[in-house]
């Protein structure tokens, strides 16, 4: 359902514990159909989708979240913008797994704050 609703621009290391990647949102992707007709808004679950799989291209394995200990939306991503997503990452080894400090800006706004717990997975 959420293939090709954002395309990764990039994603860069700043050191070998914190990336900064960039995205775009596609405004014409299904998911605003129903989230809002007329009105669209990315859900925030989306959102947390694009950290986790900027996540597995910067550490090049699939991660899954195993805690969420905070979310904190500060605004809402409105697709008709066209402004460009930027998602700065700092990571941590943790007794219970990758221990993820992450920062989401649309434009010059930040549109949410997250500290999470990711595990690695295998398929």
């Amino acid at each position: 359902m959420l293939r090709d609703l954002f395309t990764i621009e990039s994603v860069t290391a700043e050191n070998r514990c914190a990336f900064l990647a960039k995205a775009s949102v596609d405004a014409n992707h299904p998911v605003f159909h129903g989230h809002f007709p007329g009105i669209p808004v990315l859900p925030g679950v989306c959102s947390l989708y694009l950290i986790r799989t900027c996540t597995e291209h910067f550490l090049g394995c699939n991660m899954r979240y195993n805690t969420v200990d905070s979310c904190k939306f500060t605004a809402m991503i409105d697709p008709l913008r066209n402004e460009k997503i930027s998602v700065q990452v700092n990571i941590k080894q943790g007794e219970e797994g990758i221990q993820i400090r992450a920062l989401m800006l649309y434009g010059n706004r930040t549109v949410l704050k997250l500290h999470a717990t990711m595990k690695e997975i295998t398929l």
